[in-house]
């Protein structure tokens, strides 16, 4: 899921890349987010692949990331992986070597 929050509020959004230009529909909210739907993209990410080699990948949830370009998907499973660990593990980030490219 991608996530807004230019004013504070986060709206998830399944299939979405960061800074993507995106129209949804907010279906349930939250005590701190919303959850909604991806209606159009109005403007892609230069990163978006706009054909998945899955064609499960939009309703499965296994290869949820195949909208990116590889490059893509390796920068936001480390961005993930390091928020983790910072929020819930408490984990300085600093204190552990970072995940290399492959």
């Amino acid at each position: 899921d991608s996530n807004s929050s230019s004013s504070g509020w986060v709206i998830m959004v399944p299939n979405v890349i960061p800074d993507e230009l995106v129209r949804v529909r907010i279906y349930r909210n939250h005590k701190t987010y919303s959850d909604a739907d991806l209606l159009e993209i109005i403007e892609a990410s230069p990163n978006r692949i706009h054909e998945p080699k899955c064609p499960l990948s939009t309703i499965c949830g296994g290869c949820q990331y195949q909208h990116m370009n590889v490059q893509t998907q390796r920068e936001w499973k480390r961005e993930q992986v390091e928020q983790l660990l910072q929020r819930v593990g408490g984990l300085d980030l600093n204190s552990f070597p970072r995940v290399k490219d492959t």
